[in-house]
Formats: structure tokens, C-alpha cells, sequence
């Protein structure tokens, strides 16, 4: 058995099933570390903690999904934030959140405007909040993965995207209760909503690095539509006692949808970048 695993959780709205969803992620790791490790041989085991069977009575149908996994086009290295990745995400700052938000929403932004368009346009995130007993479910999904991994003894690394990343702080930031003995090596969030205000005012308090994590790596392409509203979550959490604190890092996300819609919000473009791929060779061969 590898002693390395890699547990994804995914974000927000219903999915296929989850060996589908499981194939597209593992296909985007390969991908990457195909295109950006030229030469390398990686080995690691992947899971995915599928969340989307607690909120949603049956899967999506692969033939109505809008964006399954589709590999880039061309050939050679994935391109590496560069310069004007950081104009992107320097206008955005100066912009501040109040018109970031405007942007996303389209009105005025208001403590309440914000929160009722999450309501609207993230309604898994509502009933994640109000909902004890779906959040609970949520949560168990995640944990599930964990207790086996720690059982086996495995070194994890913890993949969280978008609202796969809330949850997956709540689970880590309680784990001490929950999971003793746990440890993450390497938890990456990515397209994370986790500097977001109202996100803030509903995760596990207080806001730090969970004691159970070794290292923490945040990934924003500033065009996201979620990660957008604050790129940088070391910000926002601090250090645990360990003094683990957040790495944040710039990525280009370029996935272009079969119907060629770019989406920079999108798992897959996130999983093979070339920081990604480093992170998980890295972790692979450590």
C-alpha cells in the first residue's frame, strides 16, 4: 500500500457520480504532472470525499453535465502566474471588496446583499449554515476519508475546493475532538471563498490554522469568481501554535469548457497547474 494519499472534496451544486467525478479529478493530477514534471515519476493514491449525495436526491447525469474534464490544448508546461496574472489581482485589491462584490452581484453591496445573493446563488452554502443535521452529514463525508487514512497510517494531503474548503476547515479546526491524532501534511485550498466575510462569521472559530495541519497552500486565479474576493487568506488565519501559517500562492486556472466558455473557477484548471503539480510531486517524494 502507498503510504501517500491525496483526499478531494469538492465544491459547491450537484455532480455525477462519484466515480465520474473521482476519474475527472485524477485525470486533471495526471495531466499535470504529465505536462509539468516532465520525466517524474509520481505515485500517490487519491480519494474523493463526495459530499453532493446529502443535499441532492440523485447524481448529475454525465450527459447533461455542462463541464466534465477536458484536457488543454497544446503541449509542453502549463503556464505559471506571471506578471500580469498580478496586475489582475493588484486591481482587484485597489477595487476593494465592497466593489469586487459589486461586480460579482451586480448591486450595491450591502452586509445583507451579500448575504442573500449567497443565498440565491450558493444554496448549498445556506443550508450548510441553517441546517445542523445536513451540515453534520456534510461533514461525516470528509471525515470518513480521514479516519481511514489515519487507521492505515497514511500521509495526506487534503485537496478542498471552493465550499469543499469550508467544510473542510470545520472538520480540521474540530478534529482534535473528533479525530485525535489526525495530522494533514499538506491541506491546499483552492478557488476558496474562506476570506469572505459572511464565510467568516459561519466556520469554526477561531479563525486559524487548524493544530492538525503541518501546512497550509492557498490557490487563487484572481479571475475567479469565488477566490477573487480575497486572494490572500493568510490575511485572515492565523498561525497555529506550531506555527504553521497560510502559504498564498497566484495560479492561472485556464480551463476552457468543451462549448470553449473559459472558467477559472473550475477544479480541473486548478488541479494541473505547474504549483500544483509541484506540490504534489513534492509531497509524493518526500
Amino acid at each position: 500500500m502507498n503510504t501517500k494519499l491525496i483526499i478531494g472534496i469538492h465544491g459547491l451544486k450537484n455532480k455525477p457520480e462519484p466515480n465520474i467525478l473521482r476519474g475527472w479529478w485524477t485525470a486533471a493530477i495526471s495531466e499535470g504532472i504529465s505536462r509539468n514534471c516532465e520525466g517524474q515519476k509520481v505515485e500517490v493514491d487519491f480519494v474523493l470525499a463526495y459530499w453532493a449525495g446529502v443535499m441532492y436526491s440523485s447524481p448529475v447525469v454525465v450527459a447533461e453535465e455542462a463541464e466534465p474534464y477536458v484536457a488543454a490544448g497544446s503541449s509542453g508546461p502549463l503556464p505559471k502566474a506571471g506578471t500580469s496574472i498580478r496586475k489582475i489581482a493588484a486591481a482587484r485589491i485597489q477595487e476593494g471588496a465592497g466593489k469586487v462584490l459589486e461586480l460579482v452581484f451586480g448591486t450595491p453591496v450591502t452586509e445583507d446583499v451579500v448575504r442573500e445573493a449567497l443565498k440565491t446563488e450558493a444554496p448549498d452554502l445556506h443550508r450548510y449554515r441553517h441546517d445542523q443535521a445536513a451540515r453534520e452529514a456534510v461533514q461525516e463525508r470528509l471525515r470518513e476519508r480521514l479516519r481511514s487514512a489515519l487507521a492505515e497510517g497514511r500521509q495526506i494531503m487534503l485537496i478542498a475546493h471552493s465550499m469543499g474548503s469550508i467544510i473542510a476547515y470545520d472538520v480540521l479546526a474540530l478534529a482534535g475532538r473528533s479525530l485525535p491524532g489526525l495530522r494533514i501534511s499538506h491541506f491546499v485550498t483552492v478557488g476558496s471563498p474562506l476570506g469572505l466575510a459572511p464565510v467568516k462569521e459561519i466556520v469554526a472559530a477561531p479563525l486559524s490554522v487548524p493544530e492538525c495541519v503541518a501546512r497550509w497552500s492557498n490557490f487563487a486565479d484572481p479571475r475567479d469568481r469565488v477566490a477573487r474576493w480575497d486572494t490572500r487568506l493568510s490575511s485572515d488565519y492565523r498561525e497555529n501554535s506550531a506555527g504553521s501559517a497560510i502559504s498564498d500562492h497566484l495560479v492561472i486556472n485556464g480551463y476552457v469548457s468543451p462549448a470553449g466558455k473559459s472558467n477559472p473557477h473550475k477544479i480541473y484548471g486548478y488541479l494541473r497547474t505547474p504549483e500544483m503539480s509541484r506540490l504534489i510531486a513534492s509531497f509524493a517524494h518526500a
